[in-house]
């Protein structure tokens, strides 16, 4: 169950020391996925994670970084050093209430300020707080979808069908695979590189692969978070620091 629809006295009874805080992201998918899909990714998988490491689940957060997508009405994003700062807000808040561990998971690929802000609150505050992050790209997951791409592709597309099949225009969705990388994004929209803002093969998707894509990916994360955990349990002071 998603500890947040419990009270807090049934949350205090069962004490966890665990958090979970997926984060998603409003923007544009293509002509066939809902804006919603990063978000609505997050929320399906934070929900299976907790639920498997029985962890306290904050609500998936809507709305991240993306200027990525500007072009088309829809897509709504904050700044960087906004995003920093009310992530490591939301992470001290869970200290202060005895929170030992945090998982952060980002079901967007384009929230990079995360990184330095997991490294900065361990370096700050291990041995008491420890945070891991779990990335959408943090696995490579064989033998699930025909093709690899970056964005409303097969996979997003496959997961949208299973989680939430209405919101899906399959007979608007086309194929486009940019001749460009994805650091091109840097020096412009997606829009620059594909005119639908789709970078990959969403005519393969379907909603078994969705689901089973949904349940790997939340096992490798479970085992990745524990993996980290583990790792920055185990360390010794060394001289002066604990990071």
């Amino acid at each position: 169950m998603e500890m947040f629809k419990m009270t807090v006295d049934e949350i205090c009874s069962l004490d966890p020391e665990l958090a979970i805080i997926p984060v998603g992201s409003i923007e544009q998918h293509g002509p066939h996925l809902p804006i919603m899909t990063d978000w609505a990714i997050a929320t399906e998988l934070g929900k299976r994670i907790s639920e498997k490491m029985g962890a306290f689940l904050l609500p998936a957060l809507p709305i991240s970084t993306c200027r990525e997508h500007m072009g088309k009405k829809g897509s709504v994003w904050m700044e960087p050093t906004t995003f920093y700062q009310m992530m490591h807000d939301i992470v001290m808040s869970l200290k202060a209430q005895g929170f030992k561990r945090v998982g952060i998971l980002t079901t967007h690929g384009g929230i990079f300020v995360t990184t330095p802000l997991v490294r900065d609150l361990n370096a700050k505050f291990q041995p008491d707080l420890q945070v891991a992050l779990v990335t959408y790209d943090s696995f490579k997951i064989e033998g699930i979808m025909e093709s690899q791409g970056l964005h409303a592709d097969e996979t997003e597309t496959s997961e949208i069908l299973a989680i939430a099949p209405e919101t899906v225009h399959m007979d608007k969705a086309a194929d486009f695979v940019p001749d460009v990388p994805r650091s091109y994004l840097n020096y412009g929209s997606i829009f620059r590189a594909s005119p639908t803002g789709v970078w990959g093969e969403p005519t393969k998707a379907t909603a078994q692969k969705g689901e089973r894509f949904l349940e790997e990916f939340s096992n490798m994360a479970v085992e990745e978070f524990n993996k980290a955990f583990d790792y920055m349990t185990n360390k010794e002071k060394f001289g002066y620091s604990n990071f």
